[in-house]
């Protein structure tokens, strides 16, 4: 049987992702990010979950996912203060 804390978190996903996203202003990458949700918050997501929570962070204009390489690069959006104000 799944443990409680396996099923549900203490914070939304869209919310430890954006604190993470703000903690980084320089941006950080899509790798570093599922690494310290999983290392820092104890959080394993499947892709699928976790590129629904961008999208949705990015549609709202808080953060701006841009791809570098091979690899995501995901930060704070320009716009973000007019938002939180």
């Amino acid at each position: 049987m799944p443990r409680f804390s396996e099923i549900w978190r203490n914070q939304p996903l869209f919310r430890l992702i954006l604190e993470e996203v703000l903690n980084h202003t320089g941006g950080i990458s899509e790798k570093d990010l599922l690494e310290t949700l999983k290392k820092d918050h104890g959080i394993e997501v499947s892709k699928s979950e976790f590129y629904e929570e961008l999208m949705k962070l990015e549609l709202r204009g808080f953060i701006v996912v841009a791809r570098v390489g091979r690899e995501l690069v995901i930060k704070v959006s320009p716009n973000i203060t007019k938002l939180l104000s």
